[in-house]
């Protein structure tokens, strides 16, 4: 019994895992299956694997549940509180033809200069400036083909210290500028420059909501409508991104509903598969967490939950190797392998995410919360969970060995390896084919969940030794008085 608790601890504390980067032994070639070699290190493949499945999803890309740095962010409501999210990914993709997108503005005239377009109009709308007699004025154009952008991962238009700007910084400054942080007009200007070079369109943030920041309204985009609308706004305070010369200083005349609104319509791509109208090519992703990429942050991440994850120590050496990377992405014609990432990364949190939260549920409830269950009624809740995930990977010829044999449970190895590779050992075997973008991914998935399972088997295995499994105990028992007597 003290084996198996012990066991349960493991993965208590294997939750923990996915906010930090922690000591690492594990190789992506591992060729041994040995239970109680941990993930760890300088390991990065967990938070690559999170941030691939959170791409354009709006929460994960603000709050987090465990921990943090807590930032307060204000709409009408001086107590809501959003945690925000640093980015580090950057990813080319398209905005299909026929999409909708909408700018709230002060003039009936179409944008001669990089201006913001939003996903839906709740948002647009509260930028659409004018006084209660003259109106404002709401533009929405279509996608009359296919628009090339950038996607900034995080809360990467979330105008604030703390990070959520910092990869747009490197790919313009080479360096953090916390001090340009309200500096958007410059900002929005100086992405257009830069993007002119790879045919880029516009760039795609989150804050509130999904934005663009476009650069030629004269290029892929037709006006559906120009529409003169009752303003939303009285004088007093002003709007993001500043008050417009000319124009009052201004605040929502709306007691806060139009506000929420924007929050509401956010939350409309809160989960998979986040806002449907940007398709980003995961082919060409580049990640601040790839290590062979960005070593430098290795040592700023060591032991940091993920909220303490800034590029602010990145060395010249690797900012140089990030703009390679992204000329490299943006300038090469698309070699992907036609792998679908996406579909590969959501299987694997479909498989674990709601398993292993239940059994944390049952661990924490049996130490924090006053119940009638006793420690084998916990252990047997999380072994059903066990059971369940590793039914696919229990082979019948998976035997314990005898007590005085036991070798660290390298008798349940074969389970482990199963459950490890069965999604990507055909992958890896094509590994030649994947491009350099697609060589992380298959890491991280790799590494992610080889550590879900050994966690998971360990457990699994210390239970059938201590025969805690009703569904294997009898039979594992006399499995092993027969060997017992072969041996004698």
């Amino acid at each position: 019994m003290p084996q198996l608790q012990q066991a349960l601890w493991v993965l208590a504390a294997f939750s923990s895992v996915f906010g930090r980067q922690v000591p690492l032994r594990f190789e992506a070639e591992t060729t041994h299956w040995d239970l109680n070699i941990p993930v760890g290190g300088n390991s990065t493949n967990h938070l690559v694997f999170d941030t691939v499945n959170s791409l354009l999803q709006h929460w994960p890309n603000t709050r987090y549940r465990n921990g943090g740095h807590l930032h307060r962010f204000i709409v009408n409501c001086p107590q809501t509180h959003i945690r925000y999210y640093e980015g580090h990914s950057i990813v080319p993709g398209i905005i299909p033809l026929g999409n909708v997108l909408y700018h709230g503005t002060h003039s009936p005239e179409v944008p001669t200069v990089p201006e913001w377009l939003a996903t839906d109009p709740e948002h647009s709308y509260l930028f659409c400036r004018g006084s209660k007699d003259t109106g404002c004025w709401h533009h929405t154009f279509v996608a009359t083909r296919p628009l090339k952008i950038l996607y900034f991962d995080g809360s990467s238009a979330a105008k604030m210290q703390g990070g959520p700007m910092d990869s747009q910084d490197i790919i313009l400054w080479g360096a953090v500028k916390p001090e340009w942080t309200w500096e958007e007009r410059k900002r929005i200007d100086e992405l257009c420059t830069w993007g002119k070079r790879y045919g880029l369109d516009g760039f795609v943030r989150m804050e509130m909501d999904f934005e663009i920041l476009y650069c030629d309204f004269k290029n892929g985009l037709q006006p559906v409508s120009r529409l003169n609308l009752a303003s939303p706004i009285i004088d007093k305070r002003p709007l993001p991104p500043g008050p417009i010369p000319g124009y009052p200083i201004t605040t929502l005349d709306d007691n806060g509903r139009l506000s929420t609104a924007v929050l509401e319509s956010g939350s409309w791509h809160n989960h998979y598969p986040g806002d449907p109208r940007v398709e980003l090519d995961l082919s060409r992703l580049v990640s601040f967490y790839d290590t062979d990429l960005v070593s430098s942050l290795i040592p700023s991440r060591l032991n940091q939950t993920r909220f303490a994850h800034r590029l602010e120590n990145i060395s010249s050496h690797d900012v140089q190797a990030i703009m390679k990377a992204v000329d490299r992405v943006l300038t090469k014609p698309s070699t992907s392998s036609g792998i679908d990432w996406r579909g590969l990364f959501r299987v694997i949190t479909l498989r674990y995410a709601e398993r292993l939260e239940v059994m944390q549920h049952y661990l924490n409830a049996s130490e924090t919360e006053t119940t009638s269950r006793t420690s084998l009624e916990v252990a047997d809740l999380v072994l059903q969970e066990l059971r369940v995930m590793l039914a696919p990977y229990i082979l019948h010829s998976v035997v314990p060995t005898p007590s005085g044999l036991r070798t660290g449970n390298s008798w349940a190895s074969p389970v482990f390896r199963h459950c490890a590779t069965t999604h990507t050992d055909f992958i890896t075997s094509i590994s030649f084919a994947l491009t350099p973008s697609e060589k992380l991914l298959l890491k991280a998935i790799q590494g992610t969940n080889r550590e879900i399972c050994r966690v998971v088997v360990k457990i699994w295995a210390e239970a059938v030794e201590e025969g805690l499994d009703p569904a294997l105990a009898a039979y594992k028992s006399r499995n092993m008085s027969c060997r017992c007597q072969n041996m004698g």
